[in-house]
């Protein structure tokens, strides 16, 4: 069982949480299925160290994973569009969130129906064509995505954010459309062969406040942070330890190095370097030896192991 957010933890672990992107880290790039092995989550919660997942997903998509994974934490949806927190997450709640099933959310961005209109509108004055998941039935948002039905179900539940394809999409008509999107207060982000738009200000702002949230019940955290894109930045330069996990041996691109200079990079890619991550760099910050300096400074890489020791 993945741990709780309700502080079980002893000593330094009390102030440590695990904050991460999903795709090519938890999950396999390009999959929606959870792993059979389990080495770090279950590190994570012998631990008491808590979860929390920051993803372009649906709230459907994460809540489902929740449950895979009996996981009763707060989580980050839709590119920072919103924050929910589970009944028992916390003594108290903020005043700007408001019910929602099973808990509380506090919002960042502008409503699903808004997004998808100034899309369409900017679309249509651009005359650029695009397939927009929004009038898309559930049989061809499978097809789109690669995955079952039951995925692409949950996957199209969408509060905050559009996912849409570029037809014949080229460079320049692809800058055209960001750029006029952008004047209409949205910004995107790439995600496979796929755009995501979203008209959330700052997608750090709900990580800010999450951690602020923590502070008020419990004192100040130490968050470290997994992600595997340059578009990770912008909420992975407000944790103390950020990781970038590879997506494969050819590295990391220098911006990004340079916008994270104490960043940590995984030996391996994939579900692979996140796994070992997670126990490597979260074991040297709950080691006596280390625990007495600063938490951005712990960013060493781990040394090799053997595969058989490997998720």
């Amino acid at each position: 069982m993945a741990a709780a957010f309700t502080q079980p933890a002893a000593g330094l672990a009390q102030r440590l949480v695990v904050v991460t992107d999903i795709d090519g880290s938890l999950l396999a790039r390009g999959t929606r299925s959870l792993p059979d092995e389990r080495t770090a989550l279950d590190f994570l919660a012998a631990r008491g160290i808590p979860l929390v997942i920051n993803s372009s997903r649906t709230r459907a998509e994460i809540e489902r994973l929740h449950q895979k994974l009996q996981m009763l934490t707060p989580f980050i949806c839709e590119h920072g569009a919103a924050l929910f927190i589970p009944h028992g997450c916390f003594p108290s709640v903020p005043d700007r969130a408001r019910p929602a099933v099973s808990g509380h959310v506090i919002e960042f961005g502008r409503r699903y129906h808004e997004v998808v209109e100034a899309l369409r509108l900017t679309c249509r004055e651009l005359q650029v064509d695009i397939v927009g998941f929004a009038k898309l039935p559930i049989e061809d948002v499978a097809r789109e995505l690669g995955v079952t039905s039951v995925e692409a179900q949950v996957a199209k539940l969408r509060e905050y954010t559009e996912l849409f394809r570029i037809v014949d999409e080229t460079e320049t008509e692809r800058s055209r459309l960001l750029k006029a999107l952008r004047r209409r207060g949205l910004r995107c982000c790439r995600t496979g062969r796929h755009h995501l738009v979203t008209a959330t200000p700052d997608r750090a702002e709900s990580l800010q406040t999450l951690k602020a949230m923590w502070r008020k019940a419990w004192g100040d955290p130490i968050l470290v942070g997994f992600g595997d894109s340059e578009d990770d930045i912008a909420w992975l330069q407000h944790v103390d330890v950020a990781v970038i996990v590879q997506h494969d041996r050819t590295g990391v691109p220098a911006r990004v190095l340079s916008r994270l200079p104490t960043v940590r990079v995984t030996r391996w890619p994939g579900r692979r370097g996140w796994s070992e991550a997670i126990v490597e760099d979260v074991g040297a910050l709950l080691d006596s030896r280390t625990a007495t300096q600063p938490a951005n400074r712990i960013v060493g890489r781990a040394g090799p192991r053997s595969d058989d020791q490997l998720p």
